[in-house]
């Protein structure tokens, strides 16, 4: 999450890889550092998020008026802002509860631990789902169906989400055992992997963050080609064809990820473990919506796009409190 040199996947060519340089600018896989002042650093992850919130919104919202899932759109807009700023917050929190050791054991001040900018996906999720599943409560509004309509975006969000994460350099896989692999190389000393792990330089890790992008992409595509052609589908359907799938993606990558330490329960780690939930969850959600729960209803182009345009500042708002949120330092990098 980058300014010397770069090497992207082993197999291209030595023209390929020149066209790689190229188009790197600053950094290994895109500038790292956008912006650095005296008081604040903007990082290129945050761009990368920012779009990806950008274009989640737009479908969702396209989907809840197309679908008259919430009838008004003030609380379409309550909503959006609400899942945008609790989204970094959660994820925030999780992480310094996985981190918290190094504090308690003076590894870092409790000013060091606080301030530390890093943001797990699962608490982002974890977060969302609640802020969602609150809204949907107290609006009386049907909660599968709302997270429907988020289960159409996310997958893009993430997919750009993780672009950012191959140019910040999070997120990374372990390094490759043989030259046959697929590998990536980073060189910038401002990357998260290089900040952390200076001995990796130039090592040739597992591009998981390449393989995250095009599972997510595919999620994506799948659920969009179901929500078009499949007009009577049970309410909930989508939601739980993304747990599904995001479940076994994310517990399948988690034996290629390279970041550590690694919280291991049992053999697994917490993120497959967070995994599995979901695979549960999913199986659970179908089970229920193919025994007899309702179906979508009357689908409506025109008011996609009347929801979109009466929100469309709120979506702007939104995508940037998510670029800001997830792409702001402090004077030094990683650290508020």
């Amino acid at each position: 999450m980058m300014n010397e040199r770069v090497e992207m996947i082993d197999s291209l060519t030595d023209t390929g890889r020149a066209g790689v340089k190229a188009l790197g600018g600053g950094g290994d896989f895109g500038p790292v550092i956008l912006y650095q002042g005296q008081t604040f650093t903007l990082v290129g992850f945050g761009l990368f998020v920012g779009i990806g919130t950008l274009l989640a919104a737009l479908h969702t919202i396209f989907y809840l008026g197309a679908y008259q899932i919430i009838p008004q759109n003030f609380q379409i807009s309550q909503l959006a802002i609400s899942v945008a700023v609790v989204a970094p917050i959660s994820g925030y929190i999780m992480t310094r509860l996985l981190d918290i050791k190094t504090w308690l054991s003076g590894e870092k001040s409790f000013i060091e631990y606080i301030r530390t900018v890093s943001f797990g996906l699962w608490g982002s999720l974890t977060g969302g789902l609640l802020m969602i599943t609150a809204f949907a409560s107290i609006n009386h509004i049907p909660l599968l169906a709302l997270i429907d309509a988020f289960a159409l975006g996310v997958p893009l969000a993430q997919a750009f989400g993780r672009l950012g994460c191959l140019n910040y350099g999070c997120c990374h896989g372990k390094e490759c055992s043989s030259d046959h692999q697929p590998g990536i190389r980073y060189f910038d000393s401002r990357t998260k992997v290089l900040r952390f792990n200076p001995e990796l330089r130039g090592k040739r890790l597992h591009p998981t963050q390449v393989y995250s992008v095009f599972a997510n992409a595919a999620i994506y595509l799948s659920i969009l080609t179901l929500s078009l052609i499949w007009d009577e589908r049970p309410i909930g359907m989508l939601a739980a064809i993304y747990m599904g799938l995001y479940g076994i993606k994310r517990f399948n990558i988690e034996f290629l990820r390279g970041e550590f330490p690694r919280v291991y329960f049992s053999g697994l780690t917490i993120w497959q473990w967070f995994s599995v939930t979901f695979i549960v969850l999913s199986l659970g959600i179908m089970t229920y919506v193919l025994m007899g729960g309702g179906t979508v209803g009357e689908f409506s182009i025109s008011g996609g796009f009347q929801s979109l345009r009466a929100t469309l500042t709120v979506i702007l708002t939104a995508a940037m409190i998510m670029g800001l949120a997830y792409g702001t330092h402090g004077r030094k990098i990683g650290s508020w």
